[in-house]
């Protein structure tokens, strides 16, 4: 009985097909046309790519294909990159995918207008508003960076828009929640 030899390449080629393969970004299922590869949430650069030249066989990488993930640029800056945390972006980035009619592009005009107010209104040690109607109205008006006030208006009423919807649901669920342990 003979053994049989199994195929191996380095994983740098399985990833450079692997990349090939990909049409859709793995979270919003835009179509690719430059990826992102992320290995288990981290962002992996053509560099170290090339230099994985680690020997695997198909059954290897099988195992190992699970954890990695082609996504749009627009998504590997979102979900690996370090997040400022004023805003949530991720869920107004799927609000804005879900509840509208948005373009991509436009829906990335907004994401990242208010990712960059978020990171001027933390560096100015701005307190989060209490209500998500502040974000409808003026409250912002003299936080706002000198430029681009009209663009940071729109993208913050777009957002109070998602903040009211969000609370929206949550007193629904409150209020439809059963007090009755039969049901």
């Amino acid at each position: 009985m003979t053994v049989q030899n199994l195929k191996k390449r380095p994983l740098s080629r399985y990833l450079k097909d692997f990349k090939h393969t990909q049409t859709h970004c793995a979270h919003c299922a835009k179509l690719l046309d430059r990826i992102t590869l992320t290995h288990r949430g981290e962002i992996v650069s053509k560099t170290a790519i090339a230099q994985l030249d680690t020997l695997i066989d198909e059954h290897s990488w099988q195992i190992e294909r699970p954890s990695w993930a082609a996504l749009c640029r627009f998504c590997g800056d979102l979900y690996c990159k370090e997040q400022d945390h004023y805003f949530d972006i991720i869920g107004f980035k799927e609000y804005l995918f879900e509840q509208t009619e948005m373009s991509h592009g436009t829906i990335r005009e907004y994401v990242v207008r208010l990712r960059r107010l978020g990171n001027y209104l933390s560096s100015q040690n701005v307190p989060r508003p209490s209500s998500p109607a502040a974000y409808l109205d003026d409250s912002f008006d003299a936080w706002l960076p000198p430029t681009s006030t009209n663009n940071y208006r729109i993208a913050l009423r777009k957002y109070g828009q998602f903040q009211t919807l969000n609370q929206n649901i949550t007193a629904h669920y409150q209020e439809n929640k059963s007090t009755s342990d039969i049901y």
